[in-house]
């Protein structure tokens, strides 16, 4: 099995001047005696990486989750016990370690990034060479970048930290955080290797991974703020000709392309599965395609960007990060026998429900994108007739729509039994229902950068790039259209709730509205979605920031 596994590294710090500390550690890596090899380099910077890990080992308090719920893609569910996803949903308080676990990681993947950039310039040519340092030190760069766009987005101004001296430091504004970011992203695209993705190894951020953050950074910082450039730390801009500039270079050099047909994007077409799945089964009938999941067996996803990977080595304890979690907490609630949900694995219920408003927007606008059905599942067709049943535990919030992208996916072994993740039967993983769940988390698809040139240089060319994948005709630029467009090949995958908010307060709120009233199930009895506090709205759609005052509990 191809996956990249990320280990925990320990960086102890020692200051003083007592005999004891300035003894020669044996056993411990201390910012004296760490980093002096390359294995020691390629350690610190795996450190990093395993921040991201660690942050969805407590799904319900993660960024992407929260992203997912605060949208209008999704709705909270779960179960009484859920609070956390239900108070995301309406923009609530539920406890005083709601978002404790997403401020702690930023911050300890921050520190990482801040140590590497530190100490990547201590190591000598002779150890690496200068062409893995810079690509080290991008890594880092990006990183940081990453962590602090997590942060800024889900708390707003908060403490600006490029040290790893500690500091006690009030919010920072958010041009010195945005400018920050943009001087790292800029830094990076300099002095990361200008090679095909192909040519970098899996796992690991690259020159075109930077290109395609700036422009992400950019949209939401000039959207949200209502600014014309992006601030660099030191003095300057990022302007919006330098990010078409960068996405044209990642366009034209960075090997990355679509994937022939949406469907093998996603994990129900390994080729375990595929073969036992009606729908898709009956999909490859009406349209004369044969499908391949574009990581089948360990290949490299020619669309992915920048992922979060996991592997087979996960537990209950601190390595419980290494399995992808969104999968079992986005998979639907109670963990029924699994032939009653084939191929789709059970779960928590929590922050999938698809509210039935989105599904009839979309029919609206787009009755023959089979983006939808390749997005979203008709629990009705496809898993009632199997033995579904409703209302399993405490289920609230369920709908009857069910998000598809991120939902662990079961596959039957040669004797005919059922597994709860087709990696069991492909790579031989544990079986487990809970832990077994091991496909990438994607963060930055090459779609992106498609659908974002379109909407800087007003150019649909590239957006109608993404529509003819989807056999679609193609249409003229507008914001409406790229606005639409982003929502159907993007659902699902965390980055609708601050698009929604990029694009103004009126959107937004519209946005959010548009749950109310919406059919669900409670315990399995029919219900209606209730109002969202007007307050709440406010928050989440004003540069109050939806979870601002969280921060200040931490």
């Amino acid at each position: 099995m191809k996956k990249i596994i990320y280990f925990i590294v320990a960086v102890v710090m020692f200051t003083g001047c007592n005999n004891f500390l300035d003894q020669k550690p044996l056993t411990l890596k201390t910012s004296a005696n760490f980093p002096q090899t390359a294995d020691d380099a390629k350690q610190m910077m795996a450190g990093i990486y395993t921040t991201m890990n660690n942050a969805q080992r407590f799904a319900d308090q993660s960024y992407f989750l929260v992203c997912q719920i605060a949208s209008d893609d999704a709705l909270g569910g779960g179960g009484m016990n859920d609070v956390k996803a239900q108070a995301y949903e309406n923009f609530q308080y539920s406890d005083p370690e709601m978002l404790n676990h997403a401020w702690t990681e930023g911050y300890t993947g921050i520190y990482r990034a801040n140590y590497a950039i530190e100490n990547l310039g201590n190591i000598g040519t002779d150890v690496i060479s200068e062409s893995l340092n810079n690509q080290y030190k991008g890594e880092a760069l990006f990183l940081r970048a990453w962590f602090y766009y997590q942060l800024t987005t889900l708390f707003g101004d908060v403490p600006l930290t490029t040290k790893t001296e500690p500091e006690n430091l009030p919010a920072a504004t958010s041009e010195q955080l945005y400018g920050q970011m943009a001087s790292d992203l800029k830094t990076a695209i300099e002095i990361m290797p200008n090679v095909s993705y192909d040519q970098t190894e899996d796992g690991r951020v690259t020159r075109w991974a930077a290109e395609a953050l700036m422009a992400r950074v950019y949209l939401f910082y000039t959207g949200f703020y209502q600014k014309d450039a992006l601030p660099l730390a030191d003095g300057g801009s990022v302007t919006k000709q330098n990010v078409v500039d960068w996405l044209g270079d990642c366009i034209s050099n960075s090997g990355h392309h679509l994937v022939s047909d949406f469907h093998e994007l996603w994990p129900y077409t390994n080729s375990a599965t595929i073969g036992d799945y009606k729908y898709i089964q009956d999909y490859m009938d009406s349209t004369g395609k044969s499908l391949t999941y574009a990581s089948d067996n360990g290949a490299r996803n020619p669309e992915t960007m920048f992922a979060e990977k996991f592997s087979n080595f996960s537990d209950w304890g601190v390595k419980r990060g290494y399995s992808n979690q969104y999968e079992l907490y986005f998979a639907l609630r109670g963990l029924q026998p699994l032939q009653n949900t084939f191929p789709f694995a059970g779960g928590w219920g929590q922050g999938n429900s698809v509210p039935k408003s989105l599904v009839d927007e979309w029919e609206a606008d787009e009755p023959n994108d089979p983006r939808l059905w390749a997005s979203v599942m008709n629990i009705e067709k496809e898993v009632v007739p199997l033995g579904y049943k409703r209302g399993q535990w405490d289920f609230v919030m369920e709908s009857n729509y069910w998000g598809k992208k991120y939902n662990g996916i079961a596959a039957k072994a040669s004797d005919g039994s059922i597994k709860n993740d087709y990696s069991v039967v492909m790579y031989g993983n544990n079986d487990n229902n809970q832990l077994s769940h091991t496909d990438d988390l994607i963060f930055i698809r090459y779609a992106d950068v498609l659908l974002m040139m379109s909407e800087l240089t007003e150019d649909a060319q590239y957006m109608n790039e993404v529509r003819a994948r989807a056999d679609l005709p193609p249409v003229s630029y507008s914001l409406q259209n790229i606005q639409k467009e982003r929502r159907h090949e993007f659902a699902f995958e965390g980055l609708r709730w601050n698009d929604m908010r990029r694009w103004g307060p009126a959107y937004a709120k519209a946005a959010l509205e548009s749950q109310v009233g919406v059919p669900i199930y409670n315990f399995g009895e029919p219900a209606t979605q209730k109002a969202l506090s007007p307050k709440g709205i406010v928050n989440a759609t004003t540069k109050q920031k939806a979870f601002s005052r969280y921060r200040n509990r931490r």
